[in-house]
């Protein structure tokens, strides 16, 4: 009997962060979804523009930070990635790393 009461403890307990790690997700798809006009569907690119499916995490993301710097020459992708957190930029690239 006092099984049920701790089981809907700890699934109360437990929603707030499953849905804050959900709507994580969600935010960061919504960002992909942006990059995905260049890059190409599922992130294959479809020309000159780089592929990002499947790239080297940390590849991604040091490349999206020299950009947001201005480290890294660009025409577009600094306009971007001025728009992002730091943190935003991390999950975007750990996003395409791991796509296929």
């Amino acid at each position: 009997m006092q099984k049920m009461p701790c089981l809907a403890l700890a699934t109360l307990v437990a929603l707030p962060w499953a849905m804050a790690v959900q709507a994580s997700d969600l935010h960061i798809k919504i960002i992909a979804s942006t990059c995905l006009n260049c890059h190409g569907p599922g992130g294959h690119s479809l020309g000159a523009v780089p592929s990002l499916a499947g790239q080297d995490r940390e590849h991604l993301r040091t490349a999206m930070l020299e950009q947001k710097s201005g480290a890294r020459e660009t025409t577009v992708m600094r306009k971007y990635m001025n728009g992002y957190k730091d943190e935003e930029i991390a999950q975007l690239a750990e996003y395409f790393s791991k796509l296929k």
